[in-house]
């Protein structure tokens, strides 16, 4: 694995089909799964604007449930601004989605990625979807949902290319509000690019494991 250029060498695809469709089984499993309550909290703080989305900047792979790995990149990835609501008069042009989840295999081993979505189309209603409030913790509990979060990370970029990473509602049960999944799901991908973010199993660990496998 390589450094191409100022961004991380990552395995580039158009998987719309099939992450727009495990986007709507898990935004359905959300609202079966319990996962309702009250609206609670204020809105938060307008985002500040940054120069550039960046979805392997520490505080958003943290964010993912990931640690990044210095030897994923040959990039610096320095930190970003807290996300916060949309500011009043920003107008995107665009949106990207950072979602953990995947996984990438090469001569090292496999390597939990971090898979970075250029998202167009109607934006308003995305704007509007991450406007709702966060829901209180539900009180009964929350079933199981498989998968990561469907909604992941956030960040709305202008005509100018500034950015923005745009706070996401929660459901009871912490993750991403299905209304804005559902959104999410209705916009055009324009591009999908998995990166590298942490070593989850040596080649060495990963061949024992397949020859386990074959064993008589």
């Amino acid at each position: 694995m390589s450094g191409s250029g100022d961004v991380l060498a990552g395995s580039r695809d158009r998987p719309r089909r099939r992450i727009a469709a495990q986007t709507s089984i898990a935004a359905a499993a959300l609202a079966l799964s319990g996962c309702t309550s009250a609206a609670v909290g204020s809105a938060p703080a307008p985002a500040e604007t940054a120069i550039a989305a960046d979805c392997l900047a520490p505080q958003v792979v943290q964010s993912l449930g990931l640690v990044l790995d210095p030897s994923a990149t040959a990039t610096t990835h320095p930190d970003v601004p807290a996300a916060g609501s949309v500011p009043e008069g920003f107008a995107p042009s665009a949106a990207i989605q950072c979602l953990a989840g995947e996984t990438l295999t090469d001569v090292v081993g496999v390597w939990d990625a971090v898979t970075v979505r250029r998202l167009e189309g109607d934006l308003a209603g995305l704007v509007d979807a991450l406007a709702r409030p966060s829901m209180s913790p539900n009180p009964y509990g929350c079933a199981d949902s498989p998968g990561a979060d469907p909604v992941g990370e956030v960040w709305l970029i202008d005509a100018m290319g500034r950015a923005i990473r745009a706070a996401v509602p929660l459901d009871g049960c912490g993750r991403g509000r299905p209304e804005v999944a559902a959104v999410i799901d209705r916009l055009d991908e324009v591009e999908a690019t998995h990166y590298p973010v942490r070593l989850s199993r040596a080649r060495l660990a990963t061949d024992q494991v397949g020859h386990a496998d074959q064993s008589p």
